[in-house]
Order: structure tokens, then sequence, then C-alpha cells
């Protein structure tokens, strides 16, 4: 495990402009970030491509490297196994744009989560288009060099993709690890008590390819040392089948919004720290 496997996304920063956030990850030494595509900096509805380069330039103006672009799809009524064709032809759609994004940025992934049903939907048809949508998506990153990386939610009897087992059937049912690949959010996974090797027993490497790193109570995507997840395991699990991916830190809890840095530099300490002991 390296220092520069930890990126940090801009989740913690919405009441700050996106130059903010560029300028706080240079003075904290942070090289790689993850784009959270919401308002107030770039929400994909309001975003065009004919943008992408300016915001490129920006983000290279401060020496700074993207690993992944994730929509916002929690608040937004985004579902990929919607039933209705049309939102879940829009919600593909703001996906592909999400790739595209990926594409200009020269980021290796873009994030997608869990499909999700009404209660009173029957779940399997709910699967079967989640499985459609996934196909369709990771045969679009494939042709502009990016890789889906599916990460599970964990609203139980809705979503689709709750536990690591769920992930590992839902990806061998789309059968496309080449477009699309597992993912784990800690604190997401730590409400169902799995850790990250839950994850790493069911896939290959090859298979896995991107971390969300955040401490929870569980609950509440806390900076790391605030929550109750046992964060030493977690990296201890991602060391143990020598993972080499990014792990980005998605702190998006009200209580940091208003000095989102020192959360930030609290768990980048936190990972340096852990790394110490290991070197030690």
């Amino acid at each position: 495990m390296k220092r520069e496997q930890f990126s940090v996304g801009n989740y913690t920063y919405p009441h700050h402009s996106f130059e903010y956030f560029l300028n706080s990850m240079n003075r904290l030494g942070i090289e790689t970030i993850e784009i959270w595509g919401a308002t107030p900096h770039i929400h994909f509805e309001d975003f065009t491509l004919s943008e992408a380069d300016q915001f490129d330039r920006q983000i290279k103006a401060h020496g700074l490297k993207v690993c992944c672009v994730t929509p916002e799809q929690c608040m937004y009524p985004i579902n990929l196994g919607a039933s209705n064709p049309d939102t879940r032809r829009r919600s593909i759609d703001v996906f592909k744009k999400a790739v595209d994004l990926a594409n200009v940025l020269g980021a290796e992934k873009a994030l997608c989560t869990s499909g999700h049903r009404l209660y009173d939907e029957d779940p399997d048809e709910c699967w079967k288009r989640c499985v459609d949508s996934y196909r369709e998506l990771a045969s679009y990153a494939k042709s502009r060099g990016v890789v889906m990386v599916l990460e599970p939610l964990t609203r139980r009897g809705i979503d689709m993709i709750v536990y690591a087992a769920e992930e590992k059937r839902m990806l061998d049912d789309v059968d496309d690890y080449d477009g699309i690949k597992a993912m784990i959010d800690t604190d997401e996974s730590f409400r169902v008590n799995e850790y990250p090797k839950d994850f790493t027993d069911l896939f290959t490497k090859e298979q896995f390819g991107h971390v969300h790193i955040v401490d929870g109570m569980p609950g509440g995507h806390l900076a790391l040392g605030d929550g109750l997840l046992d964060m030493d395991r977690c990296f201890n699990d991602l060391r143990d089948v020598d993972y080499d991916g990014y792990m980005t830190l998605e702190v998006m809890n009200n209580r940091y919004f208003d000095e989102p840095e020192a959360a930030v530099k609290q768990s980048f300490d936190y990972y340096l720290n852990w790394l110490a002991k290991q070197q030690a």
C-alpha cells in the first residue's frame, strides 16, 4: 500500500467552490481526486461536455490527477433498475455522460450504484433490468477506455445489491469484468457487517476495481477515526491482497461542511500513520 493510493472526492466541499477544493488538495499534498458530479460543482444535467476541456485544464493547473467520476445518483432521480423505461434510459444516459467526462479527464473509472425497486415490484424483473443496464454501460465504457465500478447500497428490500455476494451474482450475470468491476464503500458495507475481505474473498484482483474509504457509526460517512468502523482492519484487508488501486475518501457528513479541510487532513493523517506502522 502506498501514499499515492489515497485520493479525495469533493464530497466534503459542497459549500465551497471547486477552485477552493482544488487549492485545499494542494495544501494537503493530495495528488489524486475523484469527481463527485453534483451541484454546485458539476451537476450533470447542467454540465455540457463542451466545458470538459476547461474543467480538465483547471484540474491540471493544480497538478492533480482524476481517478474516478461519480455522478450524484442517490439524491437525484436516477435508477438503473427503474420499471419506467424513460427513467431508466435517462439514468443510463447520465452514466454515459460520466464515462465521457472520465475519458476527457483521463480518469480510469466511472462509478454507478445499485439499481432499486419499489417494495411491491417484482425483484426478479428489476434484477433483469439492472443486468441489462450494466451490460450497456460496461460496453460503452470500454469503447471510451473507461471501466465502470459498481457500488452496493444498503436499503434492504429495495436495492438489488446490498451484500458482497449479491454484487458477485450481479456482475457474474453481466459477465463483462473488462467493462465493469466490483468495489466497496466501507461505511455502506459496515452497515451490513461486511469488510473489504468479504469482497476480496469473492473477486479476483482483476475483478475488484475501487474503494470508497470512510468511517461510520455505521452510517454517517465520517472522517477516519470519528466512527466505530475498524479502519485498520479495512486497510489490512486491502494490504493482504496487494490492492494497488485507489481509495477515495468520501466524507460527506454535514458536520464537516464548514471546515472540510480539517476532516480531510484528519483522515489522510490516519492513513499515513497506518502506513508508517506497516513500515516500522
